[in-house]
Formats: C-alpha cells, structure tokens, sequence
C-alpha cells in the first residue's frame, strides 16, 4: 500500500495545503482564463491530482473538521445580508421570475430522477443540484451536510457536471436575448434602454475595499453564536442532523428584521467564500479520479435535463405573464449561477437597471435553496 506524502494525521500540513489551494482558485478568478474555467473548477482539480498523486491524503481528520466546524459557519456569514423584505420590496418582476425558474429546477430534478439512475445516492443527489440550482455552492455544501452525503468522489463529479452545465448555461442566457425570434415575443424595455457598464464600474473581484477588522469580528462570532444556537435547536427537537437548516432560519430572522444591525458588520461575505473555497478544496482531496470518472457522465446528463427543463418552463411561464425577456434571462441567470452571475450578465448586456434586482432574486436563493433541496431529499427517501 501507498501512503500519501503528507500523511493524514498531519494537520497543519494539510490545513496549509488547503488554504493555499483556495488561494489559488481566488487567484485564478483575476484573469480572464479563470473565470471562464472557473477558480472552483481549478481548485478542486488541483485538489484531485494532489490526492490521486498521493502527496495528501483521501481521507483526514481535518476534512471532517471543515464540515463540522467551517460549513456551519460559511452558511450565516454568506446569508447576512439576505434581508427577505428587502428582496420582496425591491426585486420586482425578476423575483416574480425567479420563483418559477426555481419550481422548474424542482419539476427538472424530478424528471431527471424519473428518467436516471443515479444510483444509492439519489436521492441525496437530487437535493444537491436543487440546492446548488435554486441558490450557489453555499446551498450545496448545506443540503450535502443535512443529508449526511459526505462521498468525496460523488460530490467532485456533481460539483464538476453543475460547473461545466451551469458555464455553458450562462453562455446560452448570453446568446437568448439577441434572438430576433424570442425579441418579437417577449417584451424588451430592459434591452431597449441598455447602458454599458464602463471598466470603473466593474469593481475588481474578490478585494476588500474598505475592511473594519472589528466588524469582521463581530460577524465570526455573530455566526458561531447562530451556529451553536441551532445545533442546539436542532437537538432539542430530535433532529441534529438539520442543524445547517436552523441555522439558516435564525441567520435569515436575523438579517431579516435586524438589518441595521448587518450594516455593522464587515468582511463577512469574503470570509464566507474563502470558507466555502477550502471546503470545496476538501471534497476534491478526497475523490477517486476513477470512480469520479465512472460517475462523471450521467451526472452531466442529469445536470442538462435539470437545465433544460428549468428553460423551457421559465421562458414558457414568463410568456404567458408578459414578463420582460430581460427579466427571465436573469432571473435564470441567477437560479442557475447564483448572486454573482448578476453582475456578469448585467455587465455584459448593459442592464444597468436589472443588477440589484438579480443580485436580490439570488439572494433569495440562497436563502430557501437549502430548504428545497433538503425537501426533496426527504420526498425521495
């Protein structure tokens, strides 16, 4: 037997390579080239080709700390800002829009599973790409863990098949609107009066501008507090294992009807994604490059029917309410790809007006994506 070179008892050894490998996928995301391969995508195949190359271990007491400890608290420092009313009051038709995108990703899983076999884990599956499809990677790491799906290789190949579905998804949503046969169709006030966003009003990613280490702090220990307040629930009512989703509840109560509170804090959604990046990076550590490639392509066919059935209800809906085909575009956009994907399309199109509203609707998604896919992980049982 081969033992790794960094053996999994080496704790620091192992917490220096992980960190370094989210470092690396933030880096990657400041050239061109990384945000079209995706900054996830590299760090998590950097991540495999370290563990199937035996210089770190498959499997590690730290890997087991990262869901234990950094996933519990990612989920609130990401959803602080997930004011509900604030989403409702201002997202306007694009939440309207978002909504049905995301019971169409509900109606695409169900298909996908009717017509799939994905195996013992299908259920858990089917949870995980309706988590990640209604919100972002936040979603998928909370339905994964209030699941107790912890298959290192099965969660690399889905988080590979979403990444790869889910680029060439944004790609067509790109493509759509300069359809001369959807614009007659659907109305284009968005498109009409388009403005292009000028290279200063494209803030560079992933940098801190103004960083109040003291608000940084307060947003930690905010999220450990709501972390230990529901695990704490959580065991009361019977049921440790939704712990995640307490605490969820209690971070969006929180940020719903707290909000000058959430001004006061700082920092807390970099440091929620730099959390989820190490955790990403462990899920790869501990994949099987062969079994992750057996699994591979029936996944990618189940993240393609999700995404075409969440097309063709979404546009076909919004048809029938007049929805303006601006509107559907990032209302998809943002079901799909998450808050971020906003700025990009928006960017790219010049919808000034549609940013705030998609970043909102993607909020949103991260607030009940968690809850939908742990729903259907429960109905598939």
């Amino acid at each position: 037997m081969t033992f790794p070179l960094i053996g999994p008892d080496q704790d620091f050894a192992l917490w220096s390579i992980l960190i370094a490998l989210a470092g690396f996928g933030f880096w990657c995301e400041r050239y061109p080239w990384g945000r079209k391969y995706s900054g996830v995508m590299l760090l998590i195949t950097a991540a495999i080709v370290l563990a199937n190359l035996k210089i770190i271990p498959t499997s590690a007491p730290v890997y087991d700390a990262i869901w234990d400890y950094l996933v519990p608290i990612a989920i609130p420092l990401l959803l602080f800002e997930a004011d509900l009313k604030r989403i409702v009051r201002e997202s306007g038709p694009t939440l309207i829009a978002f909504v049905i995108g995301g019971a169409a990703v509900v109606a695409g899983v169900s298909i996908g599973v009717a017509l799939l076999d994905l195996g013992s884990n299908e259920a858990e599956l089917a949870g995980i790409f309706t988590g990640t499809y209604i919100g972002g990677s936040l979603n998928f790491a909370a339905v994964a863990e209030a699941s107790g799906m912890q298959d290192g290789s099965m969660l690399a190949a889905a988080i590979a098949a979403d990444n790869v579905v889910t680029n060439l998804h944004f790609l067509l949503i790109i493509f759509l609107p300069g359809i001369a046969w959807l614009t007659r169709r659907y109305p284009t006030h968005h498109m009409d009066t388009a403005e292009q966003f000028t290279a200063e009003s494209q803030a560079n990613l992933h940098r801190i501008a103004d960083l109040d280490i003291a608000g940084l702090l307060a947003a930690l220990a905010l999220a450990f507090m709501l972390a230990a307040m529901g695990q704490a629930l959580a065991e009361f009512v019977g049921k440790p294992q939704f712990a995640i989703l307490v605490t969820t509840a209690l971070t969006l109560l929180f940020a719903t009807f707290l909000p000058q509170q959430v001004q006061k804090l700082s920092g807390h959604g970099d440091a929620g994604n730099v959390m989820m990046f190490i955790f990403l990076a462990s899920v790869g550590a501990t994949a099987d490059i062969w079994q992750l490639i057996a699994i591979g392509p029936v996944l990618f066919i189940f993240a393609s029917i999700i995404i075409i059935v969440h097309l063709i209800i979404l546009f076909s809906v919004g048809k029938v309410l007049k929805l303006d085909l601006a509107e559907l575009a990032m209302a998809s956009a943002v079901c799909i790809g998450g808050p971020s994907s906003a700025a990009a399309l928006a960017s790219a199109k010049g919808w000034r007006d549609l940013l705030i509203p998609g970043v909102l609707a993607g909020s949103f998604g991260y607030a009940v994506g968690s809850f939908v896919g742990v729903s259907v992980v429960e109905w598939l049982r």
